[in-house]
């Protein structure tokens, strides 16, 4: 028996966004994209991305017509046309918040040239099916201590140096990349302190980090850096000082993560990371990307270390105890019921 592959839907270039999609909804996508300040950097991106898409189905599935002529079947079929092309559900559901944000935006501020219309995506928009969520497999406290040891007899201090910090402060990919090189100078003076039953906690402060939220700023954080993670920044910085001079470059890079070669010091983009965990992944048996970093820290401090989830909560930067609960705490034991019996 064959089964027939899912035809996953390519990005729409901006030459063929301007030279193709209908004069009128390229205005209303540009002019939304523009005044929506809430939206933080990377949803601007994705939602470029998901709007440049749904003016592709406009033009090959509904005639190029204009969004204000769309009807209510019109975002059924478009539901219907992403279902038949996504694996995912959430990728469903996030081309289909674009393009429903932008009809409501059209709804709204445009109510007197267009009274009679009506978000076709809202009203044609039907619940999408959950997929199946992958099965996490966060490493355990001996694995992050095997990878950082492989790591170390490499040489590869900055990986060494980025996976020791990310797990420890579980930031995400892109909060990653924000890291400043200005850390590398801390001293014992910049140390922060914090008395907790008895006992005193040193820590260090990062730079000021944007985090996920809304708009433009969204949230900004301070990371608290362990003593031993600073240890891991400094190793990694004096490699760095050495590899610059060998090459008798000049590093001007602000950023913690660089890329060093014949032509320069360049700051390292999130994707690098991705490469880096895959190469861990290698090392650890299964495949591995950095919200795994994420989810292992979180596990392991409730799980291992039975840390209180509300301190987790806190420094995984969640609003809500249980988002740390539902989505990170996770120890895979399908026999964890057998006790009932």
């Amino acid at each position: 028996m064959s089964f027939a592959q899912t035809e996953y839907i390519a990005p729409v270039s901006e030459k063929w966004f301007n030279s193709h999609a209908k004069k009128f909804n390229r205005k209303k996508i540009d002019e939304y994209l523009l005044h929506s300040p809430r939206l933080s950097p990377a949803t601007l991106t994705q939602y470029r991305s998901c709007l440049r898409i749904f003016a592709y189905w406009i033009y090959k599935y509904c005639g190029n017509k204009k969004i204000i002529d769309l009807k209510i079947r019109d975002g059924k079929a478009y539901q219907d046309w992403l279902v038949d092309h996504n694996g995912s559900s959430t990728n469903i559901n996030v081309k289909l918040a674009a393009a429903s944000e932008l009809c409501e935006y059209i709804e709204k501020y445009y109510e007197d040239e267009y009274p009679l219309f009506r978000n076709p995506i809202r009203k044609g928009r039907e619940r999408v099916v959950k997929t199946a969520r992958k099965e996490k497999h966060p490493l355990e406290p001996d694995e992050v201590a095997h990878l950082l040891q492989v790591l170390h007899e490499r040489g590869q201090y900055q990986r060494e140096c980025y996976l020791a910090l990310s797990y420890q402060t579980a930031c995400r990919r892109a909060e990653s990349a924000q890291f400043k090189r200005l850390i590398t100078d801390y001293t014992d003076r910049d140390a922060e302190y914090f008395e907790y039953e008895g006992e005193r906690h040193k820590y260090y402060l990062s730079n000021s980090i944007r985090c996920k939220g809304p708009g433009r700023q969204g949230k900004v954080r301070q990371f608290k850096l362990s003593v031993e993670t600073l240890g891991y920044i400094k190793q990694w910085d004096d490699q760095r000082r050495y590899l610059v001079a060998k090459k008798e470059l000049r590093d001007d890079a602000d950023g913690l993560f660089v890329h060093i070669d014949s032509r320069g010091v360049k700051n390292l983009t999130p994707a690098a990371f991705a490469y880096w965990c895959e190469g861990f992944g290698d090392i650890v048996g299964r495949k591995l990307h950095p919200h795994d970093l994420r989810t292992s820290r979180a596990t392991n401090l409730v799980v291992y270390q039975k840390k209180p989830l509300s301190a987790v909560s806190v420094m995984m930067g969640h609003k809500s105890e249980e988002t740390t609960k539902v989505y990170y705490v996770i120890t895979n034991d399908r026999d964890s019921d057998a006790a009932l019996l």
